[in-house]
């Protein structure tokens, strides 16, 4: 035995208290420490450290006002109730302590201070929480989502569920559910055959089940749950059955609303007479409808969900689609009604006015984009037709000025000279006079006749409902036209060059070929330069579907800034010549557009001209 402190209580055995396997410590009225065990010491890290003499309060840091009013009681020779106590350790590990105090005799039985006794059960507390925390859990997810558990016990054959089994099968609270009566609540048929299935093979095959069901409560409602069970087994042994019910109804309606709604849709853009389709960030394939699947060649829409534009058309193609795709989700710029051609897998070409809207989530991020196309070739084929009516109507328009412009300049003019020249010859009395009268009214009325033949071919060319084209050899039709002006030819001195080959046959109409070359080869003629020997020069090109003939000259040429719009007109000349009449060019034009053809022509003062003519080769 030996003194520790003023006012410390002598211990004896010092010795084996240190070597007490429970933690304990010695305190005396001042809550200092007296003595305690090396378990004590090392549970609260104090192994190695003076503690002796230090106050508890001091050691501990921190302890419940609780804590406290137990060791005042134990001073006054009590014994309160043990008391759980959490403390931090050296690494800020939580640790749960259950202490027990007591009050400390000497031996002459004076309470000098109180023994406290600890118990290490964190692991008790953590369990504890666990579980409390794992029935919390439990009763909201059952609560929140309608979710009930049961158990069966086969040594007892009892039956027991939670409130929400109950709440589901809609019992009252004097039924008594069991494992037989509660297969009668699931629907005849498939339901009830399916649980009882389920509830067999867990018995015999130690099978687990999952499925869902429609059950018919207590109240005669009709409901959906999913149902899950299984076996449980000791040593080998059936022992019983445990699972959950899970009233799903809701999320079943909403779901079957939800396919409806997905049907109803699908119905909708199936039946649109549009390309739909949706693709992901990747530009593939999520949804295409009926028409777009069509226009691919592909029968079911699975075939093509997951695949891209590189699938599906030529690598320019796809590319083309690839670029628009990602601007439109970079932008997050709808592109609307742009116009573009596709190949159709017939090879035909269709226009499209295509249209491509992002797709965008809740956090403004885009997942893919919607497209819409729409088939707009008829419309494009009607308005090329409008247009080709706009430009038929504006031609016979301007014809129908010329034509008006005959009749009112001069048929007038000539019924008016003839008026002139009959009343002269009325009242002529002078033979020689007279004569002269008549030799006039003569050329006046081969004016006229000119300019009525002239006019009817106008009207036969623009009136033929039923232009015959042939297969003609270009160079015999052209020999035949040189033979027929070799005289004007050699009076001009002029050289045909024809380029052409003798295989080239051209679909014309016979009559309307003699004559466009006559005219121009005899302008040509007409229109040489001054002591300068005509050179009329002939090729061909292929430009699309047309066979072009270029006629080339050397003549005087023209200043086609000046005149070029007037060049194919009625009545349109430009040199003076006394023998020009403006009609040449303006048939020439009337009978290549009749064969669905056109004419242009190039032309530079004091170089030449050349004439261009596009024999089309399919119409």
């Amino acid at each position: 035995m030996r003194q520790m402190i003023m006012n410390t209580p002598i211990i004896s055995n010092q010795f084996l208290i240190k070597q007490l396997p429970k933690p304990t410590v010695f305190i005396n009225k001042e809550f200092k420490v007296v003595l305690a065990s090396d378990k004590w010491a090392e549970d609260f890290g104090f192994q190695g450290q003076d503690y002796i003499g230090k106050s508890i309060y001091d050691l501990l840091d921190k302890t419940s006002t609780k804590w406290s009013n137990n060791l005042l009681a134990c001073f006054d020779g009590k014994f309160p109730e043990s008391e759980l106590q959490a403390y931090l350790d050296k690494d800020s590990k939580e640790k749960w302590f259950e202490w027990t105090n007591i009050p400390w005799y000497d031996e002459q039985e004076n309470i000098v201070g109180a023994i406290l006794q600890t118990e290490d059960v964190s692991e008790k507390v953590k369990k504890e929480l666990k579980i409390e925390k794992l029935e919390f859990l439990q009763k909201e997810t059952g609560q929140h989502g309608k979710i009930g558990n049961w158990e069966y016990q086969k040594s007892k054959d009892k039956f027991t569920c939670c409130e929400m089994i109950r709440r589901i099968f809609e019992v009252d609270d004097d039924f008594e559910i069991n494992i037989d009566n509660s297969v009668n609540f699931y629907k005849t048929g498939y339901s009830r055959n399916t649980i009882s299935m389920a509830i067999f093979s867990a018995n015999q095959k130690k099978t687990p089940w999952n499925e869902k069901l429609q059950i018919i409560t207590a109240k005669g409602n009709e409901k959906w749950v999913n149902v899950s069970g299984k076996p449980l087994y000791k040593n080998g042994e059936y022992v019983g059955l445990i699972g959950i019910v899970q009233d799903i109804t809701d999320f079943v309606e909403k779901e079957q609303k939800t396919k409806d709604n997905e049907h109803l849709l699908k119905t909708l853009i199936n039946n649109l007479p549009l390309q739909i389709y949706i693709k992901d960030t990747q530009s593939r394939k999520l949804l295409a409808n009926k028409s777009e699947l069509q226009f691919l060649g592909i029968e079911n829409e699975r075939d093509i969900i997951g695949k891209d534009d590189f699938d599906l058309y030529d690598r320019d193609t796809a590319q083309k689609f690839r670029d628009e795709d990602i601007e439109v989700m970079i932008s997050q710029i709808p592109m609307l009604n742009k116009e573009l051609t596709r190949t159709n897998t017939n090879g035909s070409v269709i226009t499209f006015l295509s249209s491509k809207i992002p797709l965008i989530g809740e956090n403004g991020e885009v997942t893919g984009l919607v497209g819409i196309s729409m088939d707009i070739s008829e419309q494009k084929q009607k308005q090329k037709e409008l247009k080709n009516l706009i430009s038929v109507t504006s031609s016979q328009n301007k014809k129908l000025i010329n034509f008006a412009h005959i009749v009112s300049h001069n048929l007038r003019s000539h019924s008016a000279n003839f008026a002139m020249l009959l009343d002269f010859l009325g009242n002529e009395k002078d033979e020689n006079e007279r004569l002269k009268i008549m030799g006039m009214l003569m050329d006046s009325s081969k004016n006229l006749m000119e300019t009525l033949h002239n006019l009817n071919d106008i009207v036969a060319i623009n009136t033929e409902s039923n232009i015959i084209k042939k297969e003609v050899n270009f160079n015999k039709k052209l020999n035949s036209v040189l033979k027929q002006i070799n005289p004007q030819l050699n009076k001009a001195k002029a050289t045909v060059i024809s380029e052409v080959s003798d295989d080239l046959n051209i679909n014309v109409v016979p009559a309307y070929l003699k004559n466009i070359l006559t005219n121009i080869i005899t302008n040509a003629l007409k229109y040489k330069k001054p002591n300068v020997d005509p050179i009329i020069k002939i090729s061909v090109n292929y430009v699309q579907n047309y066979t072009v003939i270029s006629i080339e000259d050397n003549g005087v040429g023209l200043d086609l800034k000046k005149y070029g719009t007037k060049l194919f007109g009625m009545y349109k000349t430009f040199h003076g010549n006394s023998d020009a009449k403006g009609l040449g060019l303006y048939i020439t034009k009337n009978q290549i557009e009749a064969m669905h053809g056109k004419i242009s022509a190039t032309s530079q003062v004091g170089i030449g001209s050349t004439f261009n003519l596009y024999f089309n080769d399919k119409n």
